[in-house]
């Protein structure tokens, strides 16, 4: 076992795990490559408490879980946030807990005039306004950073750290997620690589996953910029439009160039222009000290899998622990829509792929691994 729960502490007060019933739920992270930030929730029932604790119970309080890790040696969080809300049946004791970025929206910012400045200059200084510069876990694009229009509250008013945050980052594409330890990481989606690859081993997955394919996100995509959006720019996927029709994607930002609109939406229109077989959940048997944003290796696939191994980016999971059991149900995306080549230039041999070799039907952004590359 990699990991299992070790300590449940609520106000300050460590819970005997005995204590606990073992019932407990977790969803971190996001559903998918371009959901809004979304809040860590967790469940948990604490088993025949008494009229003292129910009388000294207070929601608001901080509610902490963490695990011990195995591979580690250490105990490290699961679970980092506030109770809001309170169940009571009989003498059985449900408690929700969310994160921290479930709050952004009371931090009040903008107050004051806000020059013209790059994204990530942007994004540092909201949280900062906001009191909270010590919790981001800041990942930016190492490549890109455009230049946001001055922003002046007499036209564009007051606003919050939440309703801005879900506004700046789409502009970059960035996930925005609850840390386990209680930050909260913004994470541009071009900061992702490769590195750091962790290998699923497949006696821990519990089944083949489901393989799908939907249509594309946009094969027209306009991207707006200037402070008042007043300005955009538009590209379409000629190919794509010919086999889909037209699907049309539209991005708000405050970019203040025309070239950065332009070069943002040619990143958009390459990533989600074509249809693509993907994988979107995995079914874990046990518990896995995992990364949100990082890349996973999943192998050892049915035959008629489009790719095996597979390489999708981490976007969120669920833990569930039910009596002595732990799973975790991982939320992914194709390493295509964060910009990651599974199938870089130079891992491709020097001899048996030239180009009068390879599959003639392959384009380039469908050869994620060598077996695409070899002819039928």
């Amino acid at each position: 076992m990699s990991l299992w729960p070790d300590t449940v502490t609520i106000g300050g007060q460590t819970i005997a795990l005995a204590d606990v019933l073992a019932e407990v739920s977790i969803h971190h992270g996001r559903a998918d490559v371009g959901d809004e930030p979304t809040a860590t929730t967790c469940q948990l029932v604490l088993r025949d408490v008494d009229p003292g604790f129910v009388d000294s119970f207070e929601i608001g309080v901080e509610l902490r879980v963490t695990a011990w890790d195995d591979v580690a040696l250490a105990s490290v969080p699961r679970f980092t946030g506030r109770v809001t809300d309170a169940t009571l049946d009989v003498d059985d004791l449900t408690l929700i807990g969310t994160a921290r970025l479930s709050t952004l929206t009371g931090y009040r910012i903008g107050t004051g005039n806000w020059p013209q400045e790059t994204w990530s200059a942007r994004m540092q200084r909201i949280f900062t306004e906001a009191g909270l510069a010590s919790v981001l876990d800041f990942r930016p694009d190492p490549d890109f950073d455009p230049p946001l229009a001055a922003r002046d509250p007499a036209t564009a008013g007051e606003t919050t750290l939440g309703d801005y945050l879900s506004f700046l980052a789409p502009m970059l594409g960035a996930a925005v997620v609850d840390g386990l330890d209680g930050s909260i990481v913004v994470q541009a989606i071009a900061a992702r690589t490769l590195d750091e690859l962790i290998v699923v081993e497949p006696a821990d997955v519990a089944y083949a996953p489901p393989w799908t394919m939907a249509l594309p996100g946009g094969n027209v995509v306009t991207v707006r910029y200037q402070g008042d959006q007043g300005a955009s720019v538009t590209i379409r996927d000629e190919a794509s439009v010919a086999l889909y029709g037209e699907r049309f994607s539209t991005l708000d930002t405050t970019f203040v160039n025309q070239a950065d609109a332009q070069q943002r939406a040619s990143t958009r229109l390459q990533r989600g222009a074509y249809a693509r077989w993907q994988m979107l959940q995995a079914p874990i048997l046990r518990g896995l000290p995992l990364e949100l944003g990082r890349p996973l290796l999943l192998s050892q696939m049915p035959t008629a899998s489009p790719f095996d191994p597979w390489t999708p980016i981490l976007e969120g999971w669920e833990d569930t622990i039910s009596g002595p059991n732990w799973t975790m149900q991982l939320a992914l995306s194709d390493p295509t829509y964060s910009g990651v080549t599974t199938l870089a230039w130079q891992d491709v041999p020097a001899t048996g792929y030239a180009w009068n070799q390879v599959n003639p039907e392959t384009a380039w952004r469908e050869a994620l691994v060598l077996d695409t590359l070899t002819p039928p």
